[in-house]
């Protein structure tokens, strides 16, 4: 049988023993430290922003040249022929013929040889304006002819070819009527036949209101102091 104070110095001493193991333990655990190990992580990738990029456009095609349409050059028209009437006067009415009975006659007596020669000098002189009348009628007519001529340069001067119908290829031919007075003034003008073309025939009855008044007519044409005139006028333009 173990001594109890044996027994008890065993325990002390364990007990010791015990608490400096858990005290060295502690100081250890206090005073270690370790030491992270430097781990070498790779660099981290840069982000950077870029602008977004323009939109780049297909190259434009090439661009087409289109050659401008020459417009077709106007022909100048032969000029046209002038028809002139005149106003027709009005019917004078038919006088009224009495009928006279006729009365007998007295016997005429026979002349004398010498009084017959008489007659043939009165008679000479009678055949002097049958011979004038030749040269008035040539002179009535170079005085037509030289003013149909100012006539027709006046009005081709006022003369337009329709921008439309220029561009359409359109040609025809307008006939006008239309009335001046002694001094050239337009009194009236009507199409007497259409070109078929309304543009064409506006464009007509425009030129002679416009060219009014127009050389003074010479007098010996007149009728009543008014003078008609019809006239074509053509309209062409020139092919290539």
């Amino acid at each position: 049988m173990m001594d109890p104070s044996s027994n008890r110095l065993r325990t002390t001493a364990s007990l010791l023993l015990v608490l400096g193991a858990h005290i060295g333990l502690g100081v250890w655990a206090l005073n270690w430290r370790v030491e992270a190990l430097a781990v070498e992580l790779p660099p981290a990738a840069m982000l950077i922003e870029l602008p977004p990029q323009p939109t780049v456009a297909p190259p434009p095609a090439p661009a087409v040249i289109q050659q401008p349409t020459p417009e077709p050059e106007v022909v100048v028209a032969p000029k046209p022929k002038l028809v002139l009437e005149k106003p027709k006067p009005k019917p004078k009415p038919k006088p009224v013929v009495k009928q006279v009975k006729p009365e007998p006659t007295p016997p005429v007596p026979a002349a004398k040889p010498v009084e017959q020669a008489a007659p043939t000098a009165t008679t000479a002189p009678a055949a002097a304006p049958a011979a004038q009348q030749p040269s008035t009628s040539s002179a009535t007519a170079a005085a037509k002819a030289t003013w149909q001529s100012q006539l027709l340069s006046h009005l081709a001067r006022h003369k337009r070819y329709p921008d439309e119908a220029r561009r359409r290829g359109i040609e025809g031919t307008s006939q006008v009527r239309f009335n001046l007075d002694h001094s050239g003034k337009v009194l009236s003008v009507e199409l007497a036949k259409s070109s078929g073309n309304n543009a064409l025939d506006q464009a007509t009855l425009a030129m002679i209101r416009r060219a009014s008044p127009v050389p003074t007519p010479p007098t010996e044409l007149l009728s009543n102091g008014q003078l008609e005139i019809v006239a074509p006028f053509i309209y062409a333009l020139e092919r290539r």
